[in-house]
């Protein structure tokens, strides 16, 4: 739940449109229009790989509705390499 001073913070706003990846734990139906790559008009399989805003995953992650796809760059390897050696560039590195 946002408090009243996030309300007008620049960041908030901008991070509640931000798409995380996400994987679907459930079979669900009339939710197939979420998988921009279904051709499913109403059924959406389980381990479906989605792309959901974080305002969503804020209350499906913590009901076991869908898991979070941690991206590679923020695995425990990847943490271990920049530990070690703060000079490698990350902007080769990124997924964007």
């Amino acid at each position: 739940m946002r408090s009243v001073t996030d309300y007008f913070d620049v960041d908030a706003i901008l991070a509640e449109d931000e798409l995380i990846s996400c994987r679907s734990n459930f079979d669900f139906t009339h939710l197939a229009h979420l998988d921009a790559e279904s051709k499913e008009q109403l059924f959406l399989p389980q381990g479906t790989s989605l792309k959901l805003p974080l305002w969503a995953l804020e209350k499906w992650a913590p009901l076991g509705f869908v898991v979070i796809t941690v991206p590679r760059h923020f695995s425990r390897k990847a943490r271990e390499r920049l530990d070690a050696d703060s000079s490698i560039d990350l902007r080769k590195r990124s997924e964007l």
